[in-house]
C-alpha cells in the first residue's frame, strides 16, 4: 500500500506540470497520451481512496466489536437466569 501511495504521489507531481498539462501541436497523440495520464491519475486516487476507506471501515468495526471492559476486580459477567421466574 506504500508503494501505491509513493507511487502515486510521484505520478501527480509529474503529470501536475505545466509542460505536460499542455497539448503538443506538433505531436498527434499527444492529447491522447495527455488523457491517459489523467485517467492513470484518477484510478490511482481512487484506489487509495478505496483502501483508507475500507481501512477505516475495519478499525470502526474492531473498535464496535469489542467488549466493554469490566469494572472492578470481583466483576461477573451477564447473568443467565434458570427460566424460572417466582421462585
Amino acid at each position: 500500500m506504500r508503494s501505491l501511495i509513493l507511487a502515486g504521489l510521484f505520478l501527480s507531481a509529474s503529470v501536475a506540470t505545466p509542460a505536460l498539462a499542455q497539448v503538443q501541436q506538433d505531436n498527434p497523440n499527444a492529447a491522447n497520451q495527455s488523457m491517459e495520464s489523467s485517467s492513470q491519475m484518477r484510478g490511482l486516487r481512487q484506489e487509495q481512496t478505496t483502501q483508507s476507506d475500507m481501512l477505516r471501515m475495519d478499525a470502526q468495526r474492531n473498535q464496535a466489536a469489542t467488549p466493554a471492559p469490566t469494572t472492578g476486580p470481583n466483576a461477573i459477567g451477564p447473568h443467565v437466569g434458570t427460566g424460572v421466574i417466582g421462585r
